[in-house]
Parts: structure tokens; C-alpha cells; sequence
């Protein structure tokens, strides 16, 4: 479980990583720019939720 979680969020941060420099990148429209800062928001936000979620499972699994 704890490697499943750490691919996850190697894959968000990959992810927003190159989104950002998307947002960066000059010949990016300002429409464009937009919808990558909330596409950005939202790996964020899974992220988080991935991370969370991880979290409480392997505190379960630990009890057990």
C-alpha cells in the first residue's frame, strides 16, 4: 500500500511540475494558463486526499 501511494503522488508531482512550466511557457494563451492553474489545484487537492487516505490505512493496518 505504501508504495501504491508513493507512485501516486510521484505521478501528481510529475504532473504539476510540468504544468507549471506549461504556465510558464511564453506561447501559453492566457484561457490556456487558466485551466493549468486549476488543473494544477486539483493535483494538488488529490494529492492531499491520496495522501490522507494512505495515511489512515496504514494506521489500520497497523492495529490489526
Amino acid at each position: 500500500m505504501r508504495l501504491a501511494r508513493w507512485a501516486t503522488l510521484l505521478v501528481l508531482a510529475s504532473l504539476t511540475v510540468s504544468l507549471v512550466i506549461g504556465v510558464g511557457d511564453p506561447a501559453t494563451g492566457a484561457a490556456e494558463k487558466a485551466v493549468l492553474v486549476l488543473v494544477i489545484a486539483g493535483c494538488f487537492l488529490l494529492a492531499v486526499k491520496v495522501s490522507r487516505l494512505g495515511g489512515r490505512i496504514e494506521q489500520r493496518l497497523r492495529r490489526h
